[in-house]
């Protein structure tokens, strides 16, 4: 597993346990998108510089204890009472695309972190958009059939508040863009 990999398991594993934001719908241009947004501050409760291990104190008073990685720098700027403030944004944006077009899938992503001498802090990242072409339609389930990029058949229920639904053809191609950012800081108490 590389490191983007693992720092964002650890950060997602942070914002699980601390806080749950809710996700909310916005409508996009012939498409529908779905974000999340969970800001966490959480106060440091213990450090364990041996094993690289931070006991992080959430908003409701619950503790967690994570492992920081080598590729983390800057771990020995931190002290009990900081601020460790985690920022988690993630977006589904579903759009139509062009009748007959092919699927597709492609990925991409950016990592950074705070230079030698700076407060630890880092961001990640990452978006992911797939094609799919429309393979079968049955209007009165509002149920979809998709064949994505690999060849892969996949049948997804329609919810009643999407529009357009009824307007769908055999062969139309349904976009969807996944994007994930986390952003990391530690502040001093």
């Amino acid at each position: 597993m590389n490191n983007k990999q693992t720092i964002g398991l650890i950060i997602l594993a942070i914002v699980a346990m601390l806080v749950a934001g809710p996700a909310t719908a916005v409508k996009a241009q012939q498409g529908i998108e779905l974000q999340e947004v969970a800001v966490v501050t959480a106060k440091v409760v213990g450090i364990d510089r041996a094993d690289r291990h931070l006991t992080l104190r959430g908003p409701e008073g619950n503790d967690v204890t994570i492992e920081v990685d080598q590729a983390a720098h800057n771990f020995d700027q931190i002290e009990i009472g900081d601020q460790v403030k985690v920022e988690y944004y993630e977006s589904v944006a579903l759009y139509l695309g062009k009748h007959g077009e092919k699927p597709d899938a492609t990925a991409g992503q950016i990592v950074a972190r705070a230079a030698k001498g700076e407060k630890p802090a880092g961001v990640a990242v990452e978006t992911i958009d797939v094609t799919a072409t429309v393979q079968e339609i049955d209007k009165n389930n509002r149920t979809l059939t998709l064949k994505g990029p690999h060849g892969r058949l996949s049948t997804i229920h329609v919810d009643e508040s999407v529009k357009g639904f009824e307007n769908l053809q055999k062969g139309d191609s349904i976009h969807a863009r996944h994007t994930e950012a986390i952003a990391i800081s530690v502040e001093k108490h």
